[in-house]
């Protein structure tokens, strides 16, 4: 039997990163940032699995470095999960709860105006969802991750490439690999919108891997808060076919 697998906070909030350019803070600031996701996919299976994801995301930042957590709720309705489950399965059900929470460290480095700056960060994923509710995979999970992006124009093209390191159980066999993300912004108006791409090794022997774009457009109210608002769709069984949200940013 064919294994579906899919990582929906994973890929939301690595590409909905990219709406804020990977802009350099120039002094300490704290950022809250609250999304809601809705995704919709069959993932091979005669059933579409509707998940909905609310998040919360809070944000340390100096020059040099970045501290970022997340917490997610998850509730979903149909015959998969939000880990992985089998080509022959049919039965529906219903689940709800915390899903895994994370953090990040990241170290930046800030170029010369016009000039590419990178970063290199660390992400842990905790075990803190319900197993039993294929809710997550019960085991603690790793990514490393490099980022680079060239600010200063009307342009703002931006790449990371990581690898991920997955905690491996029997009941979800899942496999480590190579993830990358590549896209570009631009300012319209006040505005920032931008368009990304989502490509992960797959996770699962025999499943394919997850290839995804998103666009996005970043709105601010004042210097202070502002809401993101994005589609996704993906490609193959790995991932949604249609994912929508919002994201609403406070800085203090």
């Amino acid at each position: 039997m064919k294994t579906l697998t899919r990582k929906f906070v994973i890929a939301f909030f690595t590409l909905a990163a990219a709406a804020s350019g990977f802009a350099q803070a120039k002094e300490q600031s704290f950022k809250l940032d609250t999304g809601f996701v809705f995704a919709r996919g069959s993932y091979g299976l005669a059933t579409d699995t509707d998940v909905f994801l609310a998040l919360v995301n809070p944000t340390y930042e100096t020059t040099d470095w970045r501290v970022e957590g997340s917490l997610p709720y998850v509730r979903l309705k149909g015959p998969a999960t939000v880990v992985g489950n089998t080509g022959g399965s049919t039965t529906m059900h219903s689940a709800s709860g915390v899903g895994d929470a994370t953090l990040a460290l990241t170290r930046k480095f800030t170029a010369a105006e016009q000039g590419w700056s990178s970063s290199v960060g660390a992400k842990v994923k905790f075990p803190t969802a319900d197993e039993a509710k294929g809710l997550g995979t019960g085991k603690l999970d790793t990514t490393v991750q490099v980022d680079l992006f060239r600010a200063g124009g009307k342009v703002t093209p931006f790449v990371s490439a990581g690898y991920q390191f997955l905690g491996h159980s029997e009941a979800y066999p899942m496999k480590s690999g190579f993830l990358a993300t590549a896209g570009v912004t631009t300012k319209v108006s006040s505005n920032i919108v931008g368009l990304a791409g989502n490509w992960r090794q797959r996770m699962i022997e025999g499943s394919d891997a997850a290839v995804e774009v998103m666009a996005f457009v970043q709105r601010p109210f004042n210097p202070r808060s502002r809401i993101q608002f994005f589609v996704l769709h993906g490609f193959n069984d790995a991932s949604p076919d249609l994912a929508a949200g919002l994201i609403l940013g406070l800085s203090f």
